[in-house]
């Protein structure tokens, strides 16, 4: 057997271990992660018997044949130096590395010692590429002479974070992080550049000093070839396609649609050419959609081996490194394709010539207050309002952040203490409890399934919950949510008293958590006397939340969402102000130890009201699509079906109660709040308006 681990736990480790599974003779033995919590996860969700968080530990004591290194660019050049020093073979998710320098130390250090060096370029082995390529050495395109690169795709991480991300450290670091994909495809079809000119532009100021350039517009030529390859990474309808043009024929790759569409004179007169390039290539898109839509279907029945059409272009590259190892690779997963993409991004940068920005550090207040408050999540939506919140009110804040660095800089003008820390390493949580008096949990777990929450989320709030007996802290406030009830009836008053549904409990592991949390905090409150509050907003609206908000609907795409219901009942909107100056009233207020409080505003506007406010303020066009409970519970039916077929251990029966209840119709009493509390929310419905719908629409445009 070949053994073969994983370094790097992060969301692509999830496909390569699913193509290494499609290989006979492959075992993975391990995984290998910093953040040992994650690597266990995934180790645990995938099978994988050994774990470890430091990568020479993994070589010393496993027998590996190859590493996989799926790490950021920057840590490509030390990682895969160790792997080859120990004699193992390393598979490089694609850069090579992030400089040519870098890149040809490798390769030499590879042949010096008899190893082997592939790197992942897995768009090349896209289904529909594969046609295009094969066409072109046909001669069916004739001699080339444009090609048109294409990656218009929104990145996330530009508007919310994590802001620690490499990619985002320099305004050319995007030309190794996600260009090499596309500078692949040029050096493959065409071949390196004889000349460039860059246009980068459209920038946006990032924390610490910083700066990204969110649209890029490369032409170059090679002998009579000319190539134009762009990338745009704002909000919109995502595109990647490649357009060749030959003498004899055109050529279209959509990579969205895994589309190959051919274009040639036909043997008619020219209208009725015309028709037939209009007709055949109709025909055609119209059974490779069929095809790619059966092998997805297909796929989660577990009857096929063949994936979606990216997964499989990985297993694809993963396959045929495995199948050339100890031989000559393919030109396309072999580690000089992996150094001209890194020649190519180096030119490029330099073509530019672009300010490169010096890091400054994060700016702070010089005399920080005693921090005597603890706030966990303190940098999400609602986190940053609180603390905002605290600090006008007088107190001394600590926050903890796995990355300090890209702790928010509006939030360090306010004069906060920031330390090391993570929620689900009780350790550094007891570290942060010096000299702090009252503790905000803010903070969420994440995954996909129960086990998931239980591990990032119950566990860690029990932990937190005994540290803060230990610490003898004077009050614990737990934000939970009004996901916990079914409020799909507009009948139903639901007051504090109201139990969670089963229902959903079941099905949705993000409220089990929350009820599950709650529940064990009550019972240390009974049994030990911990000091706890807990709340649980409704829809918090505000500035720095997304306006697209999935409490109002479902928004698979900001130009599209499913309406929960007819989207006609009023909703229990609140605004985020409203809720920090709850939670610094649960902190203080004497006497309510082990209570609960529903926090949301009077209702007065409808999922249909708050999508009018967004299309009248950004001047955009919503689809709206109202899904009934029946729908939505017949649609689940169908995927449960298919994930059982499947054989999915996680798949959970449908709730017909989870379904309906998203229309949040029922009325929530929030009146035990208002009276224990001395709470007032904001019930103006042009003021919810405008600082719930129109700013929000106003920051995320901007």
């Amino acid at each position: 057997m070949t053994q073969v681990a994983i370094l790097g736990a992060g969301y692509i480790a999830d496909y390569h271990v699913k193509a290494l599974r499609r290989l006979d003779g492959v075992e993975v033995r391990a995984i290998c992660d910093l953040n040992q919590n994650l690597a266990q996860q995934f180790a645990s969700s995938h099978g994988i018997p050994k774990t470890y968080g430091d990568l020479g530990t993994m070589l010393s004591q496993e027998n590996l044949d190859v590493v996989h290194v799926l790490t950021p660019p920057h840590i490509h050049f030390p990682t895969a130096q160790q792997i080859l020093n120990a004699g193992v073979d390393t598979f490089i998710e694609k850069p090579l590395c992030h400089t040519v320098e870098a890149c040809q130390t490798l390769r030499q250090q590879a042949i010096d010692q008899g190893r082997q060096i592939g790197v992942s370029h897995n768009f090349l082995y896209f289904p529909a590429y594969e046609k295009l390529t094969a066409a072109i050495a046909a001669g069916e395109l004739g001699q080339l002479d444009q090609v048109d690169i294409i990656w218009n795709k929104p990145l996330g991480a530009v508007r919310g974070g994590p802001f620690g991300l490499w990619m985002l450290q320099s305004p050319t670091n995007i030309l190794f992080e996600v260009c090499p994909h596309s500078f692949s495809h040029a050096l493959h079809l065409v071949g390196e550049p004889d000349t460039l000119h860059v246009d980068a532009y459209d920038k946006v100021d990032l924390p610490r000093g910083l700066a990204f350039y969110r649209r890029w517009d490369i032409q170059a030529r090679r002998g009579n070839v000319a190539m134009r390859l762009r990338f745009s990474f704002i909000d919109g309808y995502p595109e990647h396609y490649i357009m060749v043009r030959g003498t004899h024929g055109s050529a279209i790759v959509d990579f969205e649609r895994n589309l190959y569409q051919f274009k040639s004179h036909t043997p008619y007169m020219l209208d009725l050419d015309r028709f037939a390039n209009t007709w055949k290539p109709a025909k055609e898109e119209l059974a490779q959609g069929v095809q790619t839509l059966g092998g997805v279907v297909l796929s989660k029945m577990k009857l096929t081996q063949q994936t979606a059409p990216f997964a499989e272009s990985i297993a694809r590259t993963v396959a045929d490194f495995y199948q050339h190892r100890g031989g000559t690779l393919d030109e396309r997963v072999a580690s000089v394709m992996g150094e001209g993409t890194v020649k190519l991004a180096e030119r490029i940068a330099a073509a530019a010539n672009l300010p490169i920005p010096t890091p400054t550090h994060p700016e702070t207040v010089a005399d920080l207050p005693k921090s005597t408050v603890l706030v966990l999540g303190g940098t999400g939506f609602i986190g940053q309002a609180l603390v905002k919140r605290l600090r006008e009110d007088g107190y001394g804040v600590r926050l903890l952040s796995r990355n300090p660095n890209g702790c928010p800089p509006a939030v360090l003008k306010l004069g906060v203490e920031v330390v090391r820390g993570d929620f689900t390493k009780p350790e550094t949580i007891d570290a942060a409890m010096s000299g702090i008096e009252y503790v905000l949990h803010l903070a969420r777990g994440n995954g996909k399934t129960w086990e998931d929450y239980q591990k990032t989320d119950v566990e860690p709030t029990r932990q937190l919950a005994e540290l803060c007996l230990k610490h003898k802290i004077k009050r614990l406030v737990y934000t939970s949510s009004v996901a916990i009830y079914n409020a799909s009836n507009a009948k139903t008053v639901i007051n504090e008293e109201t139990l969670a549904d089963p229902g959903m409990m079941r099905v949705a592991p993000y409220s089990r958590s929350k009820v599950e949390n709650e529940n064990q905090l009550l019972e240390l409150h009974k049994t030990q006397g911990l000091p706890v509050v807990i709340t649980r907003p409704g829809v918090v609206l505000g500035v720095g939340g997304n306006p697209y908000h999935w409490g109002i609907a479902a928004w698979n795409y900001t130009s599209v969402c499913n309406l929960w219901g007819k989207g006609e009942n009023p909703l229990p909107i609140v605004l985020v102000d409203d809720i920090a100056d709850a939670l610094v009233k649960a902190m203080t207020q004497p006497q309510i130890e082990g209570e609960t409080y529903n926090l949301a505003s009077r209702p007065c506007i409808s999922a249909n009201d708050y999508i009018d406010e967004i299309e009248h303020q950004a001047h955009v066009k919503i689809r709206r699509v109202p899904l009934s409970a029946r729908r939505m519970y017949t649609m689940s039916l169908l995927k449960w079906g298919l994930k059982k077929v499947g054989r999915d251990r996680h798949a959970a029966f449908p709730s017909y109660a989870d379904c309906a209840g998203r229309r949040l119709a029922s009325q929530f009493d929030c009146s035990k709040a208002e009276r224990e509390l001395g709470w007032q929310p904001v019930t103006d419905r042009e003021l919810l308006v405008s600082e719930g719908i129109h700013l929000p629409v106003k920051e995320w445009l901007s």
